[in-house]
C-alpha cells in the first residue's frame, strides 16, 4: 500500500500560495502563526508567498502588501463581462482558471494552495492541477450528511438538534462533491443558549475557538511538518496513523 506525504521536502519551508475573495482574516491567521515559528526559530513551517484574488479590490490584497507579501488578481467580473456569459458558465470557469493557472505558472510553484475564503467554484482542470495541494475550511462539520453549501453551517446544526459543532479542513480534489476529504476538524464548540436569532455571535464563536485555530495548525503544524500523508481510497495518515473520517482532532 503506497501512502503519499501532502509534503515531504520538510528541509525548507513550505511554499504557499493563497486565493482570496474578501477581508483576509483567516490568511492573517495562518501568516500570524509563521510568523510565530519564523521567530521563534522553527525551520518547517508554511511560507505564503503570493496572495491571489479574483476581485482586484479585495481588502485582502492591501492586507498582503502591507506584509511585503507579493499580490495579484485577475478580476472574475470583468473576465466574464468580456466573455459575455454568465459567472456560473462552465466553459467560462474553466477559461477563466486556465488563465490564473497560467499566471501562477509564471510565478512559482506552490507546494500548497490555500483557499481563505476563495469565492468562487473550482474547475475539475484547476483541481487536477494542483491535486492533493488544494486545502479548504469550512465552519462545520463536514461528515454530517444534512449540510448544504450556501447556508449558515451553525444554523443547519440547530435546525438538526445539535448540541455542539467543529470546523473542518479538508483536501479541495473534486468540484463535484459536496466537501473534499477530512484532514482535521476543531475541538467541539458548544452550541448551548444560541438560537436563530444569535447567528452572527455563533459564527464568531466558531471562527475564534474553531477556523482561526485549526486552518493554521493544519497548514504549520501538520503537512508543513510532513506528518500528513494520503493512501488508496483518499484516506488520510497523520504521523502514520489512519484517521477516521472526522479525520485529527485538534484538542482544546
Amino acid at each position: 500500500m503506497q501512502i503519499t506525504p501532502l509534503y515531504s521536502d520538510t528541509a525548507r519551508p513550505m511554499k504557499i500560495l493563497v486565493l482570496a475573495s474578501g477581508r483576509g482574516t483567516n490568511f492573517e491567521k495562518i501568516h500570524s502563526r509563521q510568523m510565530e515559528l519564523e521567530q521563534n526559530g522553527g525551520k518547517n513551517y508554511g511560507a505564503i508567498e503570493h496572495v491571489f484574488s479574483n476581485d482586484p479590490e479585495a481588502p485582502v490584497l492591501a492586507k498582503a502588501k502591507r506584509l511585503k507579501i507579493e499580490t495579484s488578481s485577475i478580476g472574475s467580473e470583468k473576465f466574464f463581462a468580456d466573455l459575455g456569459k454568465p459567472p456560473s458558465d462552465e466553459g467560462g470557469r474553466i477559461l477563466y482558471d486556465s488563465a490564473v493557472i497560467s499566471h501562477i505558472e509564471r510565478l512559482f510553484e506552490p507546494d500548497l494552495v490555500v483557499l481563505a475564503g476563495y469565492r468562487r467554484r473550482l474547475s475539475r482542470m484547476f483541481t487536477d492541477r494542483f491535486a492533493n495541494r488544494i486545502l479548504n475550511l469550512y465552519p462545520g462539520d463536514t461528515t454530517k450528511n444534512y449540510l448544504v453549501r450556501g447556508k449558515s453551517a451553525c444554523v443547519q446544526a440547530l435546525e438538526n438538534g445539535e448540541k455542539t459543532i467543529r470546523c473542518t479542513v479538508y483536501l479541495e480534489n473534486d468540484p463535484e462533491t459536496r466537501f473534499g476529504t477530512v484532514i482535521a476538524q476543531s475541538a467541539d464548540i458548544s452550541l448551548e443558549g444560541f438560537g436563530m436569532e444569535d447567528v452572527s455571535a455563533m459564527e464568531e464563536k466558531i471562527r475564534e475557538q474553531g477556523e482561526w485555530k485549526l486552518f493554521p495548525f493544519v497548514v504549520h503544524d501538520l503537512i508543513a511538518n510532513g506528518r500528513v500523508a494520503i493512501g488508496e481510497k483518499n484516506n488520510i495518515y497523520v504521523d502514520g496513523r489512519r484517521t477516521g473520517e472526522s479525520g485529527f482532532s485538534l484538542q482544546p
